[in-house]
């Protein structure tokens, strides 16, 4: 009797691991270098831990292996190395360092000359996935600022594990003269005292990214120590503009607003998204004080973190000035935890922000229109509104809010929408504004809205490349789904067709 070859448990026919994805929800937050404008905003998005996958051999794209080719290119020796630094530096800005100039200096000795000048090498991203965790090394990072980071301007070097942090810190301190600003994001080894280092020999650094360095534990020498942050804040004072604490659990914040208050005047982005405290109950912002002494904030996230505002007298909050040049103010949460957002805490938040180009609201329960319809900024340009109480009851004022800025919005989330009514007048608002709505983007999964609008937004907004329709329960079969691209272009010609025919 032939015996089939047993399987083992938790694979599949073709010998591949069958284990379940685990999926979960995270904010992901990062600051844009772009000093006039945000580029990159705070998203709560479904991520999926990757599974295990066969690793293909690929070059270290850091390494200097280059080998010369036998033959030059004819055309590319041609180029004027200026004119080739000058192509060189506009494509850095937009696609980075890595892997562009490891790519093109591999192409000819001309191309090699000029890419690794350090003069292109001053916004550097090594955390990126081309930087592969062999390479993540002290000998690595060692020829690094030894051969191309002697002008950097902005380095990112989150998730590199080094032997000794205190020698990578004196020798980046030593080679790179010019750092303005540093992410050693999940650096769960930096202390307080490599804190001190830094701001003691790094005299033109700016901004600073301490994301992910106390994810589970209260150390009191860890480098997000009440101790550490407070120094930290008096120590660079004016010089200070962006500080990001993300994914940590944190003590004493009071005390760390205060010292941000009293010493960063010129502090402009603070990130406190994913904020647990080490009492695991919420810690108090004192905002008017923040408001005060930091008149110049231009990004506020404390997105799904455990703070609420102060409770402070009618007197106090009057005679606080608001945020005046603040962009963009994220204060998304989740819906199973406390709701520390009310319509109140909006507004005193934003009392005087009328740059305010981006709103997240998302899960903020009660979040209503009546503090939504008085904020003061008239140009915003990405609202995000999910879960809000205003999308789910059928008298509220979303229509009203979506009128208010259908001049200027680039992007707007009304996922998971269950009143009808005011969702359709909503999204035909956003369609019916003007000739040449500005809207790009539109995220109206979950909800409950009718073909109409939808319809109504694909004739009226040319310049939409994203439509969300999944798990729409009023949308006919088969278009239940993202579209982006060619599949929105296809759509919107389905629909331009049908309305042609029926005229006829």
């Amino acid at each position: 009797k032939k015996r089939g070859r047993k399987r083992k448990s938790g694979t599949s026919s073709k010998g591949r691991p069958n284990a379940a994805v685990t999926s979960q929800f995270v904010y992901q937050s990062q600051i844009s270098p772009d000093q006039n404008g945000i580029k990159i905003r705070i998203k709560k998005s479904l991520t999926e831990i990757p599974q295990k996958s066969r690793k293909k051999k690929q070059k270290e794209l850091i390494e200097d292996d280059y080998v010369e080719p036998a033959e030059q290119s004819g055309w590319g020796y041609k180029i004027p190395p200026g004119i080739l630094h000058n192509i060189f530096k506009m494509v850095t800005r937009t696609e980075g360092c890595v892997p562009f100039l490891v790519r093109v200096s591999r192409v000819c000795r001309l191309w090699r000359e000029v890419a690794i000048s350090p003069r292109l090498w001053q916004h550097v991203n090594l955390a990126t996935f081309w930087v592969k965790d062999r390479a993540k090394n002290d000998l690595k990072f060692r020829w690094l600022c030894e051969n191309r980071l002697a002008l950097v301007h902005d380095l990112n070097i989150g998730g590199w594990e080094f032997d000794g942090i205190p020698s990578i810190l004196d020798k980046m301190a030593s080679s790179c003269g010019e750092l303005r600003g540093l992410s050693l994001t999940g650096w769960q080894g930096l202390s307080s005292e490599h804190v001190k280092f830094l701001i003691a020999h790094c005299p033109k650094l700016q901004r600073l990214d301490l994301s992910g360095i106390n994810p589970e534990m209260g150390n009191p020498k860890s480098a997000v120590s009440v101790l550490s942050l407070v120094n930290l804040a008096q120590e660079m004072g004016e010089r200070l503009n962006q500080l990001v604490l993300s994914d940590n659990k944190l003590s004493g914040i009071p005390q760390i607003i205060n010292a941000l208050a009293a010493s960063c005047p010129n502090l402009q982005v603070l990130d406190l998204s994913n904020v647990r405290t080490v009492s695991h109950t919420t810690a108090q912002l004192h905002v008017e004080k923040l408001q005060q002494g930091c008149p110049n904030l231009r990004v506020l996230r404390i997105t799904h973190s455990e703070l609420v505002l102060s409770t402070v007298s009618l007197k106090e909050q009057s005679l606080s000035e608001g945020f005046p040049h603040l962009e963009e103010l994220s204060v998304a949460g989740v819906e199973s935890t406390m709701p520390v957002i009310d319509d109140d805490a909006l507004l005193r938040i934003l009392k005087s922000s009328h740059k305010l180009r981006l709103l997240d609201v998302r899960g903020c329960s009660r979040v209503t229109d009546s503090s939504l319809v008085r904020v003061p900024a008239w140009d915003l340009e990405h609202l995000f509104l999910s879960g809000c109480y205003v999308t789910r009851i059928n008298d509220s004022g979303l229509e009203l809010i979506c009128q208010k800025w259908a001049h200027s919005l680039v992007e707007v989330d009304l996922a998971w929408s269950t009143a009808t009514v005011p969702l359709d007048a909503a999204v035909t608002a956003l369609a019916h504004h003007s000739d040449k709505s500005p809207l790009r983007v539109l995220n109206l999964c979950g909800s409950s809205v009718s073909l109409e609008p939808v319809k109504a937004v694909l004739t009226q907004c040319p310049l939409l490349t994203s439509l969300n329709l999944s798990s729409c329960r009023a949308m006919p079969r088969g278009i239940k789904r993202l579209y982006e691209g060619y599949n929105l272009n296809t759509l919107r010609d389905t629909i331009l067709k049908e309305q042609a025919a029926s005229d006829e």
